[in-house]
């Protein structure tokens, strides 16, 4: 992780915990604003190799 991305997000913290059905939930809170959210989702996706369309208006992503 850059420095700029450390900077950015130093106030985000997460909870993650298992649902049913070997499922994971993560919870991501502490962004400065809503455009914040939209660049940390593109980050963690990108980190994982997963596609998404969180920027789009259509519904939630589901991989």
């Amino acid at each position: 992780m850059n420095k700029y991305i450390k900077d950015k997000f130093r106030n985000v913290s997460a909870i993650s915990f298992k649902a049913y059905n070997n499922e994971l939930i993560i919870n991501f809170s502490g962004f400065e604003s809503e455009e914040d959210i939209s660049d940390f989702c593109e980050f963690v996706f990108n980190a994982i190799k997963m596609p998404n369309n969180f920027n789009n208006e259509g519904p939630p992503t589901v991989h």
